[in-house]
């Protein structure tokens, strides 16, 4: 009986043990003590080291300004990476009105207002791309396309979400010729027309509502029986008598003439209908931008990026994510940014646990990365009128047109590189920019049918055309290679 009893409270003993250093484990004192003395995160391996950044932030969305903030706050030197671009899909995105504790307003402006705020309490933005990322080696070493390595202490990858693509025939070829997913951009366009925006969530209704004061006719094309949006975006919508829904209807092949869309092929309820349509929009979901991620941290079978115990911690130590690249639910701006404000305090938390500090910053400042201070740019001029156009045009042998509208927040993205592509060719080539919503009949002309549309004149005659907004260093590409 007594061994029956020792055996017994041995078990329970043991049992105690356990379960008290898992506590301990989860609730922090013993992992905090195992990675502070890790030698992985031992800081000698700091003192050879050059471009140095304590916390490096890997995309300039609503996460990344969030985290930026809360990480610069927090005394931290902290450096936005801001890719390819800057402010991520909220720039394409009209009016905000859900933001907590503020009136509606322009996304591009609710970005503006972030990454100054987190300017002003010291981060620092670098508009270079991170091209890799090596997790296997402390400090991280981060390569940009600018040919430069970072030693970061801390990652917060932000990078967002990519909209999605439908993958059928005439897609790729009448891309910006009348296929598009930006009608904040694209709309003024499509005044007076007919167009179809293909699918059923609040991103497809977002894309009709944007279209409702221009298209005469808006028809959201559904795949299902029914649409997948919120109540708020069914009731929004009812104010628009001319937007319509159909369902169990999907694209199966886009029809043009060479230079716009006509028409598409249609499998309605199983049956194939040919209809002309002038304008296609898609809203129909988003895939993880985390191709950086793929192999260096865990990902899940969609690609997003895998966190731990309701933290923004990844696989890996001293590795965060937030925002859409790590959410395949919400995909919501709020939630991106209070996501951003975990990964920065967590990033913190990371920093304090290797014995990082604010003070031990100050010391090794010789070492550390600090983007450019300031990027020489050259101010492109408005066109005045169509015949200024044609003087310019017929004097100047290399002249470039930036086509943008001033609702087209991917007409914003593009300017800056625009600008720094204007200084680096200054005396070389003409750069002018024209609103197109005010020169309606040069645009016909020059068949410009999406916004942006950068045109490359060499002796009067258009030899290149950009249709999309770019980063600086492929816009500068582009520009030299057509003007050879």
């Amino acid at each position: 009986m007594k061994r029956k009893n020792l055996i017994f409270w041995g078990f329970v003993v043991t049992a105690i043990i356990a379960l008290a250093g898992g506590l301990l484990w989860r609730g922090g004192w013993i992992g905090k003590k195992c990675i502070a003395s890790h030698p992985s995160f031992s800081l000698d391996q700091l003192h050879d080291k050059e471009g140095i950044v304590p916390v490096a932030i890997i995309g300039s969305g609503p996460a990344g300004l969030a985290a930026a903030l809360y990480s610069a706050r927090g005394g931290m030197h902290t450096v936005v990476f801001e890719g390819d671009n800057p402010g991520g899909q909220l720039m394409l995105t009209s009016w905000v009105e859900n933001w907590p504790g503020m009136p509606k307003k322009l996304g591009k402006d609710l970005i503006a207002s972030a990454r100054d705020q987190a300017r002003a309490f010291g981060a620092l933005f670098a508009q270079e791309t991170v091209e890799s990322i090596n997790t296997g080696v402390w400090p991280f070493v981060l390569k940009t396309n600018h040919g430069r390595t970072i030693h970061a202490l801390a990652v917060i990858i932000v990078t967002g979400a990519t909209p999605k693509r439908l993958g059928v025939p005439g897609e790729d070829r009448y891309w910006g010729k009348g296929v598009t997913t930006c009608a904040t951009c694209d709309a003024p366009f499509y005044k007076n027309a007919e167009v179809f925006v293909v699918g059923g969530g609040d991103a497809a209704f977002e894309e009709a509502l944007q279209l409702a004061p221009y298209a005469s006719k808006i028809t959201l094309l559904l795949r299902g029986d029914k649409a997948r949006a919120s109540v708020a975006m069914h009731e929004r919508i009812k104010a628009y008598p001319h937007i319509h829904q159909r369902f169990n209807t999907k694209i199966v092949e886009i029809l043009g003439d060479g230079s716009h869309v006509t028409g598409v092929v249609l499998d309605e309820n199983k049956v194939r209908k040919e209809e002309s349509i002038r304008g296609i929009f898609l809203g129909i979901g988003h895939a993880p931008n985390s191709a950086l991620a793929k192999g260096k941290v865990d990902l899940d079978e969609a690609g997003y990026l895998v966190l731990r115990n309701r933290t923004q911690a990844t696989s890996v130590k001293g590795v965060f994510a937030a925002g859409d690249v790590a959410d395949h639910r919400y995909r919501q701006a709020g939630v991106a940014a209070g996501d951003g404000v975990k990964a920065a305090l967590d990033t913190l938390d990371f920093l304090r646990l290797v014995n990082f500090n604010e003070r031990l910053a100050q010391q090794m400042e010789s070492q550390l990365f600090v983007p450019e201070g300031g990027i020489q740019r050259l101010k492109i001029a408005d066109l005045a009128s169509i015949e200024e156009f044609e003087t310019l045009v017929k004097k100047h042998t290399l002249f470039v047109l930036d086509c943008y509208t001033d609702i087209c927040p991917s007409c914003t993205q593009l300017l800056p590189a625009l600008e720094r592509v204007a200084f680096e060719n200054e005396g070389r080539i003409v750069f002018y920019k024209a609103n197109v919503n005010n020169f309606p009949t040069l645009a016909n002309r020059l068949n410009v049918q999406t916004a942006p549309t950068v045109l490359v004149f060499k002796n009067g005659k258009v030899v290149a055309r950009l249709m999309r907004a770019v980063p600086h260093r492929q816009l500068a590409d582009f520009v030299n290679s057509a003007t050879k």
